[in-house]
């Protein structure tokens, strides 16, 4: 019989990992169609779709590290019950949203509601984890968001095409609600509440997780640029269509993620941030320098393997560097970078494509990643390093 606490496929693993999948599938479906809705619904301009669009991220983006505080100084369940019940409750109601400043006011509020979900829910499963199996526990766990990202936008597309508008956010609402559901039938392990947690600026955030999670900023500016703007890419081009990226992207993921994290336990961080960085600097050079149908599915896959790293890689380095007590700063500090630096390569790259166009700015951007891997190799690895062997109780 396998020793029960280096047991990684328990009760509560199995299910905040199913409701993390329906949590980010509630997520995708909307992502391709909401634009859509706002401009043949409530004819909006493509200017104010933009705000419309990145307000969701701006509000993620500031209750993050207010999350952190909160679920170190409270606990997680209620909070995460809360939230979740919320993003629920906003997937209905654009239903019923009928003017611009309407969807604009309750997308703020859907965002807040996402960004305290996801970062209480990644939280959680690094206390659920075993600590000997913590970088394979976070790479299956992270597999929930790339098969929402093949599913979601299929199934919205799939949707408006052969329903209507109230289908749509009906299907939505059901799913997020499945996802509320099973996180009652989870048993989170237990909270000690620390004698007292003040809000102060290094409540918010963890100081040890920032030379890594300044890391995972730039190399998202990559990732922002090429979400945002890989269709008109394609189109520039003469590509065809874009989706043959995506699912080459999500694949690869989905396969790098439960390798990686088994690596990670054994090995260490250290190939395994070289590899992934080096992954995502050559697909954006190969969207750059290869702007051919081939580019686009070899980009996909070296994009697939670098994130697939990446993400699980650095959400453990993180989480070793905090005791239990602190790791929901650790992980609002590493989302908050990674939502910031995909705003920031979305508004960076839009930049770029009008001055130099677009194969010239993707370029730029693979040398914008390799930044991010010097910097990890001279900085953040060493402080890594030297912190890990100091702590912690987990």
């Amino acid at each position: 019989m396998q020793d029960q606490e280096s047991r990684l496929w328990s009760k509560g693993f199995i299910l905040l990992t199913l409701s993390s999948l329906l949590l980010s599938l509630s997520f995708y479906l909307l992502l391709p169609t909401l634009p859509v809705y706002l401009v043949e619904e409530l004819k909006a301009s493509s200017g104010k779709v933009g705000w419309i669009v990145g307000v969701y991220t701006f509000a993620a983006v500031l209750i993050r590290p207010f999350t952190g505080w909160a679920i170190d100084l409270f606990g997680r369940r209620m909070i995460l019950i809360i939230a979740m019940a919320f993003f629920a409750l906003f997937i209905g109601l654009y239903a019923v949203s009928v003017t611009l400043l309407q969807f604009l006011i309750l997308r703020f509020f859907h965002g807040i509601s996402w960004g305290i979900t996801t970062t209480t829910n990644s939280t959680v499963v690094v206390d659920i984890i075993p600590a000997k199996r913590k970088g394979e526990g976070i790479g299956f766990f992270g597999l929930a968001m790339p098969l929402a990202m093949a599913v979601g936008p299929l199934l919205g597309l799939v949707i408006i095409e052969n329903l209507d508008w109230n289908m749509l956010f009906l299907t939505g609402t059901l799913i997020a609600s499945l996802s509320f559901i099973l996180l009652l039938f989870i048993r989170f392990p237990h909270f000690k509440r620390p004698s007292s947690l003040k809000l102060t600026p290094s409540s918010l955030i963890s100081k040890r997780s920032l030379p890594i999670s300044l890391v995972m900023l730039i190399t998202m500016i990559s990732y922002g640029g090429i979400i945002s703007f890989i269709t008109l890419y394609a189109e520039h081009n003469k590509i065809g269509k874009t989706g043959i990226f995506f699912t080459v992207y999500a694949i690869m993921l989905a396969i790098t993620r439960v390798v990686s994290g088994k690596v990670f336990d054994k090995h260490g961080p250290s190939m395994l941030v070289i590899i992934g960085l080096t992954a995502v600097a050559s697909g954006t050079a190969i969207l750059g320098g290869f702007p051919y149908f081939s580019g686009l599915v070899a980009s996909g896959a070296m994009f697939g393997i670098g994130f697939g790293i990446i993400f699980p890689t650095f959400q453990a380095m993180v989480n070793n560097l905090e005791p239990a007590s602190r790791r929901g700063a650790a992980n609002s500090t590493l989302f908050t970078a990674l939502d910031t630096g995909i705003g920031l390569g979305a508004i960076f790259t839009g930049y770029l494509m009008e001055g130099i166009g677009f194969n010239q700015s993707y370029l730029l951007l693979s040398i914008v990643t390799l930044s991010a891997l010097a910097f990890f190799i001279l900085m953040a690895l060493p402080q890594y390093q030297k912190l890990k062997n100091k702590i912690f109780s987990f």
